[in-house]
């Protein structure tokens, strides 16, 4: 199989795929979204997602997207052969039986009798969390066999650092570490590690949540291509072999998060996006919890 920077130089669309450790493939560009819920147009938002071109969805017990996109996919026409659907299991329900539940209330949701892509959300529960090696193992395992049931296509896990892979104790690794990722937080020994093993990394926040657009060194990168920041965020990315997970509520920047596929950045733009300087953080760490600590 071919390294994930090597895939992403052929990608033509978001919806090329990139191959992952387990044979499945992955549209190399997702839809995130994280405080859909909070929209109450958050049914139509998914729609226009989907007529705009997307065809793969990120979503989480957490976010409470998953009743939406369920009745936008009805909505919408697409078959769900033709989409791909992440959900993740919450940090507190680190445990056999309440993964599974997780997971039956998500199918539920989501309207479909299988996910495309089932992660754990974070390794622990919170930075008082001693038993977190435990909890891991057994809900890795369970991972594994709702796999092999045939309601999960592929599995992995969220915000991972290396000393976290250890405690799945299993010698089938993820196929993917979903981490904050994005230049000024590009949380390289995650990346390097997750590369290594041949596990695909998946960028939430990959526009910094707005903490970048006005970023003089992207402007200037953005303006040599006429280009928008985000634009030159997401195509940044790609070209580190990482999949984005943008979301916007409106349509032209839907379209517009589409656009990548058309230039490339050159190595200079790369090198010096690489050393950005520590911004656009969210603050959240995988071994404190945060914002989520009890």
């Amino acid at each position: 199989m071919k390294d994930f920077i090597s895939q992403a130089k052929e990608f033509t669309d978001i919806n090329s795929t990139f191959t992952l450790n387990d044979g499945n493939k992955i549209p190399c560009v997702g839809f995130g979204t994280w405080k859909i819920k909070e929209n109450e147009n958050g049914e139509q938002i998914i729609v226009d997602a989907i007529n705009s071109g997307f065809r793969h969805f990120d979503s989480a017990a957490l976010y409470k997207s998953e009743t939406s996109i369920g009745k936008a996919i009805k909505k919408s026409g697409v078959s769900r052969e033709k989409l791909f659907i992440t959900t993740k299991v919450w940090k507190d329900d680190l445990c056999p039986e309440k993964a599974r539940l997780s997971l039956k209330n998500s199918l539920q949701d989501l309207q479909t009798d299988y996910i495309d892509l089932l992660l754990i959300h974070w390794p622990k529960a919170s930075k008082k969390d001693s038993s977190w090696q435990e909890k891991l193992a057994v809900t890795w395992n369970e991972f594994i066999k709702m796999r092999t049931e045939g309601i999960v296509r592929s599995i992995g896990v969220a915000n991972f650092l290396p000393h976290h892979f250890a405690a799945l104790q299993s010698d089938i690794l993820p196929c993917i570490n979903q981490i904050e990722f994005h230049p000024g937080y590009l949380q390289e020994e995650a990346y390097n590690y997750s590369i290594k093993h041949g596990i695909l990394v998946e960028a939430w926040r990959p526009l910094g949540q707005g903490g970048l657009i006005n970023n003089e060194l992207v402007k200037v990168i953005a303006s040599a291509h006429n280009r928008s920041v985000a634009q030159i965020l997401l195509r940044y990315a790609l070209e580190r072999g990482v999949l984005p997970l943008p979301k916007t509520t409106h349509l032209e920047r839907m379209l517009e998060n589409q656009k990548l596929f058309d230039f490339a950045l050159s190595e200079k733009e790369m090198s010096d996006l690489n050393n950005l300087p520590l911004c656009a953080w969210s603050g959240e760490h995988p071994d404190n919890a945060i914002p989520w600590d009890d």
